[in-house]
């Protein structure tokens, strides 16, 4: 069958996103280490340098990587060179260890290359080789990423264009996902759902694979859905069911053992399969049929199966009949049919294990009733029932009980409003009240009800349809065994999911082929009705309860059920770029949150709404628009908004301008500004070359776009993008400056916030100013006066790029704060009165006066300490006298003549002592 292919044939040739070996870096498969050419030789296979690598390469996607290996000691130093057909140089690189041993090369272009080698032992060169290196333009690939498989159709699978001229000089190799090896052509057919892969390569001249290509792809349905069973193993006389994890209406299909057409088994959400359908021992295998509206024509199907073993089989043949109702003096034998584990009597507790086919045993003196015979083996269960009757006539004596049989009557099941009522048994005893016990046995299930009589002239009892055997003890008589029927009374037949992941909202039809009502009742109590064919909207969490009910007058009665409904959040999912090679080859990342993005439904769709890709990672092979959508497993759809993104052609180079100043003589160094797109730079590498041209690494400056140097020479900037791939670079001379003044400041400088009559500050002449006030630029002028207290600083900039910093403290001196005591202790030099001023007072005078105004106290000074005590005063008056207790009045005059202000402090001063 001609496979449905979910990429369109005429973008196969705008592939140029990197080649397939760096492709299949990415993939989930890996490369066949046994057939890759390029595997280097273990490093210390041999001392003596050899060169070793592929002599033919193929170009598939725009580039293709060569791996080379020279062997040597592990002290060795290596210098690879390669060059294009152009005799241009395209790799070039030197250094010791294991790390330079062996190198992969770039190859873009077809033509044939050269790679040279060149080994350095201590001081002596002891190995010089080179070798050529065909580079040819490869087969197409046309194997797409994705393939719709049709329900039990196979899909056709092509690795390269079947024209490729020379296609019967490759070897294919297809693999499985479990690495199975399952063709060796072009074109191979596939049924099973699941990863592929495929090699392929040419054979050398001297028998190496060469031009290896890898591909893979994914074949599978388009609905992402899995089948449930009740068990995945059971026995004969089990029933079975099926279901799938998600509500998908579809059809079902079973294939029995030995058999390969299937038979349909009806639509529905799940299936329930008696014992009387899989009665044969054997495997079975389960088919669900689901349509996709996105692909009506293609149905999505999956398979189960499950193993129906085979039940212990036994006989039991009564040998001696109980000689009438009380007499415990019957007997059995019980043949085992088959090998068993155990068999076990339950009414006499009896258990007999390890019994061989054909083994048997008898059980004695046992009283007239039913025994129920349980038979295990191979994890089975095997149930029957064995009625040991009275002989007939039954021996009696004077003291054997009259038997009086009771009337049986039996009433069919019948409809209610909401389901089946049970049939009834009801039993009419002739002798009026009676003592005793019932059971009431079904064959296959053994025991179903029982009881005591108790003074009691009839008994009912309620049964579902089923046929019965009635036991009677009556007064230790054991009774002739009833055996009874309930007809069944016919139910409406609709399907529904036991449980429902509702995403938001579900749209929920009942799956019947009857003409039906249904009325639903959410779990808040609220009521819907709706008819066949139609849906309920189911938001809610909880149980909720279906009524299907005909809507014909043709005797069936309604069914209700119960289903349970779990409400989830709108699934919120996202897409990042996981990973990019040096060749421009992207691979995308599909992110969720708060689920286990193994439990989600992923689908990665090209502008045409074809699927390309359904894993957590996405390989774009083309670019183009495209779109993420991912639903839940398990769950009902949800309305999600799907995510766009466009797969550009990859920034392979960016522009790399440099600009640098010259050293200056404090600190005596020079900036190096490097200018790019930052945006797809990662990592900055540094190189410098002294004036004799000797090269030095500086890794101390690796991710610097700005750079201090103190040497002269030429600096170069290397960049690389996120995945350590080089994407430009450039570089620039470093010289010294001759100008060496910076500008000329005082530490602090006075402001007045009363009248500020201060001049500016001039630091000298420079090409650029900027004035900072705690941090905030305030001025580019080459004269400023400060406005306000605190911390400046001043950059400047000489003509040659040099940049000096400056800084100097401001102080308010029109703005001061005093400190002096409102009391003072006499005779205690530590509690003296004393004044206390900040910075800006230069000059200033004291009196102090006592309660009747007399000046006893004064004192002047033109020489203030900034934050330091001075006018200390111990108490002693003017005329010498020791102060008086009490409370003095204190007037404190300060001045700065040069800012021209003068303050008055009044304040009291209480003498204690």
């Amino acid at each position: 069958m001609q496979a449905k292919a979910q990429f369109p044939l005429w973008k196969i040739g705008n592939r140029i996103l990197g080649t397939i070996i760096l492709f299949l870096a990415f993939s989930p498969f890996g490369q066949n280490k046994n057939l890759d050419p390029n595997s280097p030789l273990p490093y210390s296979e041999f001392a003596d340098p050899q060169l070793i690598g592929p002599e033919t390469l193929c170009i598939v996607f725009g580039g293709v990587i060569g791996t080379f290996s020279a062997g040597g000691d592990p002290g060795d130093v290596y210098t690879w060179i390669a060059t294009d057909p152009s005799g241009n140089e395209i790799f070039n690189r030197t250094g010791g260890g294991a790390a330079f041993e062996t190198v992969k090369i770039a190859f873009n272009q077809t033509g044939t290359h050269r790679v040279s080698l060149r080994v350095r032992r201590a001081t002596q060169i002891i190995y010089e080789e080179s070798q050529a290196v065909v580079v040819q333009k490869g087969p197409e690939l046309a194997l797409l990423p994705d393939y719709l498989i049709c329900g039990n159709n196979p899909v056709e699978l092509t690795a390269i264009d079947p024209e490729t001229p020379n296609l019967s000089e490759f070897t294919f190799i297809w693999r499985d996902l479990g690495d199975n090896i399952i063709g060796n052509q072009n074109t191979i057919l596939v049924s099973q759902e699941g990863f592929y892969k495929v090699e392929l390569f040419q054979v050398s001249s001297t028998g190496a694979a060469e031009c290896l290509i890898n591909g893979s792809t994914y074949v599978g349905p388009s609905l992402d859905f899995e089948l449930q069973l009740g068990k995945s193993s059971l026995c004969q006389g089990e029933s079975q069911t099926l279901s799938t994890d998600t509500p998908l209406p579809g059809d079902w299909f079973l294939i029995k053992p030995g058999g390969s057409n299937p038979e349909a088994l009806g639509s529905a959400f799940e299936v329930s399969l008696p014992s009387s359908e899989i009665e044969e021992p054997g495997i079975y295998t389960a088919i669900f049929s689901a349509i996709d509206e996105r692909y009506p024509d293609c149905r999505s199907e999956r398979r189960i199966s499950f193993e129906v073993r085979e039940a212990p089989e036994l006989e039991a043949t009564v040998l001696e009949k109980p000689d009438n109702c009380v007499e415990p003096n019957g007997s059995f034998e019980i043949t085992a049919l088959s090998d068993l584990d155990s068999i076990r009597v339950v009414e006499r507790d009896y258990l007999n294990v390890g019994l061989s086919s054909g083994s048997s045993f008898i059980l004695s003196n046992l009283d007239p009733q039913i025994y129920t015979i349980l038979a295990y083996s191979n994890g089975c269960k095997f149930s029957t029932l064995l009625n040991l009757e009275t002989k007939e006539p039954p021996i009696i004596d004077g003291n054997t009980p009259t038997i009086q049989e009771p009337s049986y009557q039996v009433e069919p099941e019948s409809c209610g409003e909401r389901g089946v009522i049970p049939g009834k048994l009801r039993l009419e005893f002739a002798q009026g009240e009676v003592n005793g016990d019932f059971r009431i046995m079904a064959l296959g299930t053994g025991e179903v009800a029982a009881g005591e009589i108790q003074d009691q002239s009839s008994l009912e009892l309620d049964l579902s349809s089923g046929t019965y055997l009635v036991e009677l003890k009556v007064d230790g008589c054991t009774y002739p065994v009833e055996q009874i029927t309930i007809d069944r009374q016919p139910q409406v037949s609709f399907s529904n999911p036991g449980t429902i992941a509702i995403c938001e909202e579900f749209e929920f039809s009942p799956e019947t082929s009857e003409d039906l009502i249904f009325t639903l009742q959410d779990p808040e109590g609220n009521i819907f009705t709706a008819g066949s064919g139609e849906s309920f909207l189911l938001n809610k969490s909880g149980t909720y309860t279906l009524l299907g009910e005909s809507n014909q007058n043709n005797g069936n009665c309604p069914r209700e059920v119960t289903f349970e409904a779990s409400l989830n959040q709108k699934i919120n999912f996202d897409l990042e770029l996981f990973e990019e090679d040096c060749f421009g080859n992207q691979v995308y990342r599909a992110t969720v949150e708060d689920l286990d993005i193994a439990q989600t439904s992923i689908r990665w769709l090209n502008e045409d709404g074809e699927i390309v890709g359904r894993g957590e990672l996405f390989y774009p092979t083309a670019v183009g628009n495209y779109t993420l959508s991912v639903q839940p497993l398990a769950s009902g759809f949800c309305e999600i908004e799907p995510i766009p993104f466009s797969v550009e052609p990859p920034v392979l180079s960016v522009p790399v301008e440099l600009e640098a100043t010259k050293i200056c003589p404090d600190p005596a160094t020079a900036v190096i500004t490097l200018s790019t797109d930052e945006d797809e730079v990662d990592r900055i590498e540094w190189i410098f070359f002294d004036l004799n041209d000797n090269r030095e690494d500086l890794p101390q400056y690796s991710g610097l776009y700005e750079l201090t140097v103190d040497r002269a020479g030429s600096y170069e900037a290397v960049v690389f993008n996120d995945i350590g791939c080089e994407i430009g670079r450039n570089f620039i001379e470093v010289s010294v400056s001759t100008l060496i003044s910076g500008p000329e400041l005082e530490d602090t400088y006075a402001i007045c916030s009363k009248e500020n009559t201060l001049p500016g500050i001039n630091p000298g002449s420079f090409e650029e100013y900027a004035w900072y006030f705690e941090g905030d630029l305030v001025s580019t002028a080459p004269i400023y006066k400060p406005t306000q207290v605190g911390t400046y600083q001043l950059e400047v900039v000489t003509i040659d790029g040099c940049l000096f910093v400056g800084e100097f403290r401001t102080f308010d001196a029109c703005n001061f704060s005093v400190i002096m005591p409102n009391a003072m202790v006499l005779g205690d030099s530590n509690r003296d009165f004393r004044v206390l001023v900040s910075e800006g007072v230069t000059e200033a005078e004291l009196f102090i006066y006592n309660r009747i105004g007399e000046l006893i106290y004064h004192e002047e000074s033109k020489e203030i300490p900034v934050e330091s005590p001075f006018f200390n005063w111990s108490g002693t008056t003017i005329r010498g006298e020791k102060v008086s207790i009490g409370t003095l009045t204190v007037v404190l005059f300060l001045r700065n003549p040069i800012y021209g202000f003068e303050e008055k402090l009044i304040g009291s001063l209480l003498v204690i002592e």
